[in-house]
């Protein structure tokens, strides 16, 4: 129970940087994910859904199997979706009561790019609070930040960039983008899903 709270805030705490900026952008943005300290070779992957101010993150891993978040960028609301064997749970985030774990940051633009996925990405070098080194990250500025997962201060769509959290270091790389139209659906609650905040989550996982 204990790891998995502590993913569920691992997830959390990568989603909540804010953008007034808002440019539409609809289609589908898949990044590998690898883990840079301690080394894993695990294979891991991030998808995301993106419709107007619609987002839908999704995390595949070999370890702890696929882990869903539901946003919608306009109200600030966002519900990350788990199964468990005491049924299905969409849990509310508040977004005023983030983890401490949350690292603020600032970058600089830098001269200079490459190409990530067929698009070309201009270079920032970002500084994270808390964290000695410095990190060179890779953005676009023709898809609106706030359709990352992390990073939505940024002048531009991270493709290549790092994170830092309790678990390690992560290097997310863009492998492809999609500028489609997803369907409604895909970001609804399935009815069978119970809408709890975190506290009647854990009240009713931890119940005997």
């Amino acid at each position: 129970m204990q790891k998995l709270i502590l993913l569920l805030f691992t997830t959390l705490s990568l989603s909540y940087f804010s953008q007034k900026n808002q440019v539409a952008f609809s289609g589908e943005l898949l990044y590998n994910i690898e883990k840079l300290s301690p080394a894993d070779s695990l294979p891991a992957k991030m998808l995301l859904y993106a419709k107007d101010s619609l987002l839908k993150v999704i995390n595949f891993s070999s370890t702890i199997g696929k882990q869903e978040m539901i946003k919608h960028l306009r109200l600030n609301r966002s519900y990350v979706l788990v199964s468990t064997t005491k049924g299905d749970f969409a849990i509310k985030t508040d977004h005023n009561t983030i983890s401490d774990s949350l690292q603020e940051y600032t970058f600089k633009k830098k001269f200079g790019g490459k190409k990530i996925a067929g698009m070309k990405a201009k270079k920032a070098l970002v500084k994270i609070n808390g964290i000695d080194e410095k990190f060179i990250f890779y953005y676009t500025p023709k898809i609106n930040a706030r359709y990352s997962s992390s990073y939505q201060n940024l002048p531009g769509l991270a493709l290549e960039y790092f994170v830092v959290n309790n678990n390690g270091l992560y290097k997310y790389t863009l492998e492809d983008i999609k500028v489609t139209d997803p369907p409604l659906d895909l970001f609804i609650i399935p009815s069978a899903y119970k809408k709890v905040n975190l506290d009647e989550f854990i009240k009713q996982v931890s119940a005997q």
